[in-house]
């Protein structure tokens, strides 16, 4: 597989059993990217880093960079060593908008680092390439021109820096590709027992398990207040219980079994 050839929804295995070659191919490539990753932070720190820039300082300003820069991205392929049910339920919905004007995406989250609410969500959005694999390391390829990593600490504080060329970017390519060996898609892992629910229910399921009201839960999905509490009163009926507690904790216990 070359960086311009990569899978969209395949991968190898079980997401909860990846073979112990693709396991220690993805710690591998990992380790030689946070190499690179150091030796570019380092450079940087001293204002020499040829090959890139530090493009935003602390967590609000990564996100206000990342916000103000995405709209302009063709093509995103991540990875992410986890994510909360929060992150996800304010992260989707972005995600969703990105996809609509023509951004391509592929999302891989590692497996053990997403809770079971938060698989029941990724496994049941109905727009985007979302994959369950190995991922210790976090970084964004842009464009298939550069990737964006953790830069230098700069007075206590995160930075994030872009590297668009030499051994740092090449590195971050070769974990891509190990990461996605190890990867199988989120809907083949850890729901099949919620077959009887449909793919709405189980999303309203996880974001009640969330502690959710009705209106957060409807501009989560883009529905109205009416339809989520429709969607409840099946949900019940199907489960034959009586609160929405009690179906959360069902499908929670459920996806962890899974």
């Amino acid at each position: 597989m070359t960086a311009r050839d990569f899978p969209v929804r395949v991968g190898h295995g079980s997401a909860t059993g990846i073979r112990t070659a693709d396991a220690l191919a993805v710690l591998d490539a990992a380790a030689v990217l946070q190499m690179r990753r150091s030796e570019a932070a380092a450079a940087a720190a001293r204002d020499e880093l040829s090959t890139g820039e530090v493009v935003a300082l602390g967590t609000a300003g990564a996100h206000e960079w990342l916000h103000s820069q995405g709209a302009a991205w063709r093509e995103n392929l991540s990875v992410r060593p986890g994510a909360s049910t929060t992150q996800l339920r304010a992260g989707l919905p972005i995600n969703r908008a990105y996809l609509a004007a023509g951004t391509q995406m592929v999302s891989v989250f590692d497996y053990q680092g997403v809770d079971p609410e938060g698989r029941i969500l990724l496994a049941n959005e109905p727009v985007g390439n979302y994959l369950f694999g190995r991922a210790p390391v976090q970084m964004k390829i842009i464009d298939r021109r550069f990737v964006i990593l953790d830069g230098p600490v700069v007075d206590g504080s995160m930075s994030l820096m872009t590297i668009h060329a030499g051994p740092c970017l090449e590195a971050a390519w070769r974990y891509w590709e190990a990461v996605i060996a190890s990867t199988v898609p989120v809907e083949d892992t850890g729901v099949s027992d919620l077959a009887f629910l449909t793919r709405r229910q189980r999303q309203v399921v996880a974001l009640l398990t969330a502690d959710l009201g009705d209106e957060a839960i409807a501009a989560s999905l883009g529905v109205s207040v009416r339809t989520v509490r429709s969607e409840v009163a099946a949900i019940l009926a199907a489960l034959g219980v009586r609160s929405r507690f009690a179906a959360a904790t069902r499908l929670a216990r459920l996806a962890a079994d899974g």
